[in-house]
């Protein structure tokens, strides 16, 4: 059974070229948004944080439940 993660659709994004399942998480030290989505080709998840950008593994992505280090991942996501 796959994970599933609930997102309310004020926090969605359109998918582009690369990404989809794109959506908004908020930064718990600061007032800054990130953008969470999924490679369509490679299928892992990434994070738009610097944390994610630097080594490919990021605190916004773990309090989610989906690993790091571009391991493809599914989930059911399920906008409200």
């Amino acid at each position: 059974m796959l994970p599933t993660i609930r997102i309310s659709k004020g926090l969605s994004l359109p998918d582009n070229d690369q990404w989809q399942f794109r959506f908004e998480v908020q930064s718990e030290s600061s007032n800054r948004l990130y953008t969470i989505a999924q490679n369509k080709k490679k299928k892992h998840w990434g994070c738009s944080c610097p944390g994610w950008k630097k080594t490919k593994n990021c605190k916004h992505l773990q309090a989610l439940g989906i690993p790091g280090k571009e391991q493809p991942f599914e989930i059911n996501l399920i906008k409200e």
